[in-house]
């Protein structure tokens, strides 16, 4: 029997979004950014959606409304959090989704 195998996803976490330290699962199984890591603190949605696509990472974001027009057939996938989640259940959402996710969903997706 074929054990599956887990793809370890690229993430960057919008600035509402805590820390990587806060989402353990999420850590472990995949690589996790939070843009004031990457020097985008302050950044416009545009700018930090770019830069999301340039380097390969689904954004994980609460504004969902101000991500879906950029979203195109070569943009990276966004996931949706609610502001209405604990850190805990936002882990677990997430992990969840992205276990889900189909290679052909990595781009203009919205979860």
């Amino acid at each position: 029997m074929r054990s599956k195998r887990r793809t370890r996803h690229r993430l960057l976490l919008d600035e509402g979004v805590h820390l990587p330290k806060s989402y353990p699962n999420l850590t472990n199984l995949h690589d996790l950014l939070h843009i004031s890591q990457a020097g985008l603190k302050g950044s416009s949605d545009e700018k930090v959606f770019n830069f999301a696509k340039r380097d390969s990472r689904l954004a994980v974001v609460f504004n969902v409304k101000d991500f879906k027009k950029f979203i195109q057939s070569d943009s990276p996938t966004v996931i949706s959090l609610s502001t209405n989640l604990s850190d805990q259940q936002a882990d677990l959402k997430i992990c969840k989704a992205l276990k889900k996710l189909k290679p052909s969903e990595k781009k203009n997706t919205l979860c």
